[in-house]
């Protein structure tokens, strides 16, 4: 029996897989959909196995989450055998600002929303322990706090140093390093696949005439199908590499692909300092032109502007 079976959304996965290393590195083992659920499995039975055989369920709690019809019979398994939480069996790790609808409200949860690493580590951790969260050493006096230092007389000039406004620090930029760089760019490659993940969800969901296929070919390459009333409409490849950079982001569209071709390349580009994407390949796409600056983009504005350009055959 695994300590941990992790329930999320697609558009979460980098924060179940996240949450999951870190729980497995403290000693936990755990059940994450996509490191347990291997080919040639059936995806239904081994979720009700790990949703009633995991001794507690953690909930990677999103919008998206809330919104999912699929989510509700992952944490319902480990809802209905502690209803009143004297087991603390469901654990809702929020990691995206929403609130908690009908039988989720009253729970307890844990918040990583808008922390760093380190402290979302400590916090994580802290929350799942089931012993008390009593501190190790005593508290400081709350008295002593509240006590007042008495007014210096007017009549005399106080005593000590003279204060002064804070000095100002300037902002000191340092040049990014080769590990800078690797990472900014495997950030930006699961952006684009987070977004897409979402996306396809999302505009499944809002339209009955669209379906949609998500197919991960390896860790850093990915296909995305969108069909409207059956026939498909966008189809396209993502993946990190390329012709035109070994470090960059391809994407290329259509059903016969090959690493040596695309439509578009990302590639890392740096200004005093500062990294972001640049496109090599597309100017002359008229709205998309106007709505992001081509040639400095964060890796958000990045994940928008493909998803814009993949979807681009349903607006026409």
């Amino acid at each position: 029996m695994a300590d941990f079976f992790i329930s999320y959304n697609s558009a979460d996965r980098a924060w179940a897989e996240w949450i999951g290393y870190v729980v497995e590195e403290t000693g936990y083992t755990v059940i994450v959909q996509a490191w347990d659920f291997r080919p040639g499995s059936n995806f239904v039975l081994e979720m009700q196995r790990a949703a009633t055989d995991a001794d507690r369920t953690i909930m990677v709690l999103s919008p998206d989450y809330i919104r999912s019809q699929f989510a509700s019979p992952e944490w319902a398994a480990a809802f209905a055998q502690d209803p009143q939480g004297l087991k603390r069996k469901l654990v809702p790790v929020v990691v995206r600002s929403c609130e908690l609808p009908g039988l989720l409200g009253p729970l307890v949860r844990i918040d990583l929303v808008d922390v760093d690493e380190s402290k979302a580590l400590a916090i994580l951790m802290d929350g799942l322990n089931k012993e008390r969260a009593k501190p190790s050493k005593r508290p400081s006096f709350p008295g002593a706090a509240a006590k007042h230092a008495p007014k210096s007389f007017p009549g005399t000039r106080p005593s000590g140093p003279t204060l002064r406004p804070p000095t100002y620090m300037p902002r000191v930029r340092r040049a990014p390093t080769d590990f800078d760089k690797v990472e900014f760019m495997r950030e930006a490659f699961t952006a684009i696949r987070s977004y897409f993940q979402a996306a396809l969800e999302e505009i499944g969901q809002h339209n009955d005439a669209v379906e949609y296929n998500y197919q991960p070919n390896t860790a850093t390459d990915f296909i995305a199908e969108i069909f409207l009333n059956g026939s498909s409409k966008c189809r396209c490849r993502i993946w990190q590499g390329g012709m035109l950079s070994n470090d960059g982001i391809s994407y290329a569209e259509g059903r016969h692909y090959s690493d040596t071709s695309c439509n578009e390349s990302l590639v890392l580009s740096e200004d005093r300092g500062e990294l972001y994407l640049t496109s090599l390949m597309g100017i002359g796409f008229g709205r998309l032109d106007l709505s992001f600056d081509l040639k400095r983009m964060s890796r958000e504005q990045a994940a928008e502007y493909l998803w814009r350009r993949f979807v681009a055959p349903l607006e026409r």
